[in-house]
């Protein structure tokens, strides 16, 4: 073969390989998704899906509610294969809408904190404009209905990625340097060996455990780049390490923005009892309303946005993979994917439409935003719980020998520490952060065990009455 031969030959398999990289076929309905993320973008999806930083700071009063600075310093689709044989399709019917409900779930919680820090900023501004629970949802719903132009063109997906994954990070730093230069501190005591407690509940040990709240708050991300693995390049390899690298940059600036919340929290006694705790500690800090207020509108504000951009994207690709396996009502229509855009339209418009609903659980609770973060972490917990659980019950043995990453003999130590500790999370996720529930404060009440509940009875009578006859998983079929 001569040079020029071997060099057109090269250029060929070249072509072939970038083809074969570009796109995910569906097999049943012939559908393409290109592959636009490597890893490093897919490192700031990551890194901007679990904004870990900003949790702490959203949840400004729950960490004074339950345990203070010093608690928190310290503090699915494997389904199908795992289960057996004749349970096989409803727990992966039933696990697949689990999982779908933990993404909408932690959107919608990213965008109602929008909408309450909205309605906080223009109290701040205008105290006798009255802010309503219709307020705050129609709000909320702008919110949502504005993330989907954001995540209708597929190919500046990565883009936003970037520009999340920097805010994220260069926020945390603005933000870190100005509260310490500004803020009175807090003593190395008071940050690390004082125990604060008012929420009512007695058992150390139990506030202890409450105090994990704020903290798996920032988990709840940690899986959303798996959701995208189709429209990455080389999944098996770069979508480990994007977890990994992200939570490694999120568990850093986690624990440093836990140590700056602690020696700035100024007078936390007189912020929780305000309106907006987050608030009146940025504004009284900086001591400027303007100042304060734009801060929380360039960081918190946009990042939360940003992430409910990154987390319907993962929704949507979830409700497409599920509607493949025909799990929805009118399945053939969400599988559409618009050729133009190289997104599943349908798909997003019908995460949007859950969102809407979910939000409706502001006129129930007082406490909109922790009902709708908790109901998102025990949905998130139990669709981490049962596959795991499952794994242990069939032995490691089932797992594809030929697999990226191998936990080998320490496979289930950890496999069986992760089964635990997701069940005390799913069990701390459904008690009120404050105690004891009375007729006087019924709506501080943590409803989402209820909501969860409700959702799941709704799951199983759509799988009585349709989906069994209808739902095909890719093992069954």
């Amino acid at each position: 073969m001569t040079d020029l031969e071997k060099k057109e030959d090269s250029l060929n398999s070249d072509h072939d390989e970038a083809r074969v990289e570009s796109q995910t076929i569906d097999q049943n309905h012939g559908e393409a998704l290109h592959r636009v993320y490597n890893i490093w973008t897919a490192t700031l999806y990551q890194v901007l899906m679990m904004a870990s930083w900003t949790c702490n700071v959203v949840l400004y009063d729950t960490v004074f509610t339950v345990g203070g600075p010093m608690m928190l310093i310290y503090s699915t689709a494997f389904t199908k294969y795992l289960a057996p044989n004749n349970a096989r399709r409803v727990l992966s019917y039933i696990i697949g809408w689990i999982v779908f409900l933990a993404e909408v779930a932690t959107s919608a919680g990213c965008a109602m904190n929008n909408a309450q820090l909205v309605g906080g900023l223009v109290n701040l501004t205008h105290p006798d404009f009255a802010i309503t629970n219709w307020f705050t949802w129609i709000v909320y719903t702008i919110f949502l209905l504005l993330s989907i132009p954001f995540s209708m063109s597929q190919k500046h997906l990565p883009a936003i990625s970037v520009i999340g994954g920097v805010i994220t990070l260069a926020g945390f730093f603005a933000w870190a340097v100005a509260f310490l230069a500004m803020a009175p501190k807090m003593s190395v005591q008071f940050v690390f060996t004082e125990l604060i407690n008012s929420s009512g509940y007695t058992n150390v040990g139990w506030v202890g455990i409450m105090s994990f709240y704020t903290p798996v708050y920032a988990l709840y991300g940690t899986d959303g780049i798996l959701h995208l693995a189709e429209e990455m390049k080389d999944p098996a390899t770069n979508a480990p390490k994007a977890m990994i690298w992200a939570m490694l940059a999120s568990g850093a600036s986690s624990l440093a923005g836990a140590i700056v919340l602690g020696f700035t929290a100024g007078n936390w006694e007189q912020y929780i009892t305000a309106d907006s705790p987050l608030i009146a500690w940025w504004v009284d800090t900086l001591d400027s309303v303007a100042g304060g207020s734009a801060l929380i509108v360039l960081v918190i504000i946009a990042l939360n946005f940003l992430i409910v951009v990154s987390i319907n994207t993962a929704a949507s690709r979830v409700t497409w993979s599920m509607a493949k396996d025909n799990a929805f009502p009118f399945s053939n229509r969400l599988v559409k994917i618009n050729k133009r855009l190289q997104t599943p339209l349908n798909a997003i418009f019908t995460t949007i439409g859950f969102q809407i609903v979910i939000g409706l659980v502001v006129f129930g609770s007082q406490n909109a935003f922790q009902t709708i973060v908790s109901l998102g972490g025990v949905a998130i917990q139990i669709g981490y719980f049962v596959p795991v659980v499952l794994l242990l019950l069939k032995g490691r043995s089932v797992l594809p020998a030929d697999r990226a990453y191998n936990l080998g003999r320490f496979g289930y130590a950890i496999n069986t520490g992760a089964v635990c500790w997701a069940a005390l999370i799913i069990t701390m996720l459904c008690f009120p952060l404050v105690f004891p529930i009375t007729s006087s404060n019924l709506l501080e009440m943590n409803w989402s065990i209820a909501v969860f509940a409700a959702a799941v009875l709704l799951v199983l009578v759509d799988w009585i009455f349709r989906a069994r006859f209808h739902y095909q998983d890719e093992i069954s079929s």
